[in-house]
């Protein structure tokens, strides 16, 4: 439910109450997850927010956007920021601010305590998976208190609690899976099962760290400064993926020489920089191809090959089997 609140800090609000009962009525995997699409756009200066607890587009305030948070029982969210950047600040900890930029995400668990959703200024879409930690329990089984001590902690103390001080990049793998519950074409019973499949493979992959948590273990020590450079330089790739990506001009949009640029993205995204290029145009060619309806010349065209049977082998490599394959599969 969204309401107008009082001021806080000089600026109006809109209170967002998460009711943890209603969320869950008709949620899936024993009624334990839910996910949620909030989508801002931005005219005139002016934001429009749409998102699950919204009956229809709420206008907000001018420039950034912002809507303080309350839960009434307990819940973990994870964080998808698909466009646009995203903050979320435990008002508890008032000079403790989360930033998930374009393409990153994160977990938090809200105990019955508020915070503030900020949403800064520019397009924003943003997925978003509510999970009670019951079942966070029951999926991981011994490996939750081994992975998720401090998690199990927070929820012991009702203490708010943020996977990473750095959110994460999106690996494509889980970005493709978001895709495809967003445009899942499935109704009825078979949509159900579809999304609940999907859901329990993203969360698995998620939470036990075969995309992402293999990264965070690495304790990556970077300044933010540095760790913003390269969220420049990863938001200029996905942008660009039908142009000549070269390191040289990367380096300059990073402001690092070749050699740092290439030694901190593989910290920070977990694979060298040309190898992250090429998973990325094989999950939008993918995505082109199975959702869009593209035949395999326009995709390999869309992600910058010019001869198609260059793309087809890249794609094999990447993916494990032909595009070819994927147009079989829809037809």
């Amino acid at each position: 439910m969204i309401e107008e609140e009082e001021n806080y800090s000089s600026r109006q609000l809109f209170h967002k109450k998460i009711c943890v009962e209603e969320i869950f009525k008709d949620a899936y995997i024993q009624n334990s997850v839910q996910f949620n699409i909030v989508e801002v756009t931005n005219k005139d200066n002016t934001a429009f927010i749409t998102g699950i607890d919204f009956t229809s587009a709420k206008l907000l305030f001018a420039f950034d956007s912002d809507i303080r948070v309350v839960s009434d029982e307990h819940l973990i969210k994870l964080h998808f920021s698909l466009d646009g950047e995203y903050s979320y600040q435990p008002l508890s900890h008032i000079k403790y601010l989360v930033q998930i930029p374009e393409n990153h995400c994160n977990m938090f668990y809200y105990p019955t305590t508020e915070g503030r959703d900020i949403f800064f200024k520019s397009n924003i879409k943003v997925f978003e998976i509510y999970v009670k930690p019951t079942l966070l329990q029951k999926l991981l089984g011994d490996e939750f208190k081994g992975s998720f001590g401090r998690l199990q902690e927070a929820i012991s103390n009702s203490n708010s609690y943020v996977l990473w001080d750095k959110s994460k990049f999106i690996p494509p793998q889980i970005r493709s899976k978001i895709n495809e519950i967003i445009q899942c074409p499935y109704k009825g019973e078979i949509r159900k099962r579809y999304l609940e499949n999907t859901l329990t493979v993203l969360l698995i992959d998620f939470l036990m760290g075969r995309q992402i948590s293999k990264i965070s273990n690495n304790n990556v020590k970077l300044l933010n400064s540095d760790y913003l450079a390269l969220v420049k330089v990863e938001a200029y790739i996905r942008k660009n993926l039908k142009e000549t990506l070269k390191i040289l001009d990367l380096s300059e949009i990073a402001g690092f020489n070749t050699t740092k640029l290439k030694r901190d993205f593989k910290k920070v995204y977990g694979m060298p920089v040309f190898k992250y290029i090429t998973a990325l145009r094989m999950e939008f060619a993918k995505t082109l191809i199975t959702q869009d309806g593209a035949s395999i010349a326009h995709a390999a065209f869309e992600v910058g090959y010019a001869n198609p049977q260059h793309f087809t082998t890249a794609f094999k490599r990447t993916m494990g089997y032909l595009p070819s394959e994927l147009k079989s599969a829809i037809q």
